[in-house]
Order: structure tokens, then C-alpha cells, then sequence
């Protein structure tokens, strides 16, 4: 049988957990932000002081439904996601996370920098 497909196997039925979904919690660390005083180009400045967004997802098979709450807004995304080197890769514009051993780890490139660390809910 062709490696490629017992790892893809593998990596399928690790993030379908025999069917369930996977639920995870964890942060959406904003690190950098656009400085809106400079006009003429854009410039990141640090955000010490702008503390961690709750974020929880579900991986359905090979999709990421992510969700991240800032202040009373939330934003939502579907991402769909590939093995790559036994891990669940999930990349979208502005998007690149990868999960492996119940962690979802990343990051975000957009008007915000941010770290993303979420990690599978404990099953009873």
C-alpha cells in the first residue's frame, strides 16, 4: 500500500477521533498591530498591553471551524486543512496553523499579527 496513503489514513482518523470532532480551546495572542498614526506607510507596533482573545475551534475530519472573540465581536472561520509530514496542516490567507499530538499551533498575518495556541478538550 502507497505510504501517502496510510499516513493520510492515519492523519484522518487521528482528527476525526473514531467520528467525534475535536474540540479546542486556547488563545489568540495579538502581538502586533497596524500604527494608524503613520499615513504614508504601514507600520506594526508592538501590543504588550492587548492581552490574549479567546479562541476555540472544532477539526471535523479535515476541516477547522475557528472562532475568536475580542471584546463583544466575534469572527469566524472555515478552514480546510492537508497531511503534510504527519501533521494537519490549515492555511488560508493570512492563515497558517498545524496540528499534531492535540495542539493547533500558528499564526495569523493581517492588519494584527497574532500567535494562535489552542489545544484539544480533555475526553472523558
Amino acid at each position: 500500500m502507497d505510504m501517502k496513503v496510510i499516513q493520510h489514513a492515519l492523519i484522518l482518523g487521528v482528527t476525526s477521533a473514531l467520528g467525534a470532532d475535536i474540540k479546542l480551546t486556547g488563545v489568540f495572542d495579538p502581538y502586533e498591530a497596524q500604527d494608524k498614526s503613520v499615513t504614508n506607510a504601514v507600520v506594526m507596533k508592538a501590543q504588550p498591553k492587548c492581552g490574549e482573545c479567546h479562541a476555540w475551534g472544532v477539526i471535523n475530519g479535515n476541516s477547522l471551524d475557528l472562532k475568536v472573540a475580542h471584546g463583544k465581536k466575534t469572527n469566524s472561520w472555515v478552514i480546510a486543512g492537508q497531511p503534510k509530514g504527519g501533521q494537519m496542516v490549515f492555511e488560508k490567507p493570512k492563515f497558517h496553523m498545524t496540528y499534531s499530538d492535540g495542539q493547533l499551533k500558528g499564526e495569523y498575518k493581517g492588519k494584527m499579527n497574532a500567535h494562535i495556541a489552542l489545544k484539544a478538550d480533555k475526553q472523558p
